[in-house]
């Protein structure tokens, strides 16, 4: 009888595993296209370096796919040079949007990528100031 009692549980528990995978679907996948990276932290410098009073030239990086704990996201650097002293940032982007930053880490190979100017916008001038 326990022997019986076994088998229809784990037919039943069959069943029930075979529903809830025919009817799982997969949440929708994130956007992974490639981010205008340069105008995303342009338009955010003064967040990113709020401390820095003078910036100087800035340079970055080109954008590269990672894993971040957030899941997928773009990673690019940005290189200060702070009077001759060059300090790297990583900064990771996903949905269009900054949602880490931090100084440079080894993992982050910042100090081995290939650097262009970064262009900062200038905010628009108000008519009659």
């Amino acid at each position: 009888m326990r022997a019986y009692i076994l088998v229809l549980t784990l037919t039943l528990a069959g069943c029930t595993a075979s529903e809830i995978v025919q009817n799982w679907t997969a949440p929708p996948a994130p956007d992974l296209s490639q981010p205008d990276h340069r105008r995303i932290v342009g338009a955010n410098i003064k967040r990113l370096l709020p401390y820095q009073t003078e910036l100087g030239e800035l340079e970055i990086s080109e954008a590269r796919l990672v894993d971040h704990l957030k899941g997928p996201a773009w990673l690019t650097c940005l290189k200060l040079d702070a009077r001759g002293n060059p300090r790297h940032y990583a900064i990771f982007i996903k949905d269009g949007k900054i949602i880490d930053t931090r100084a440079s880490v080894v993992i982050d190979q910042c100090h081995k990528a290939s650097y262009t100017l970064l262009e900062i916008p200038t905010p628009a001038k108000k008519p009659g100031t």
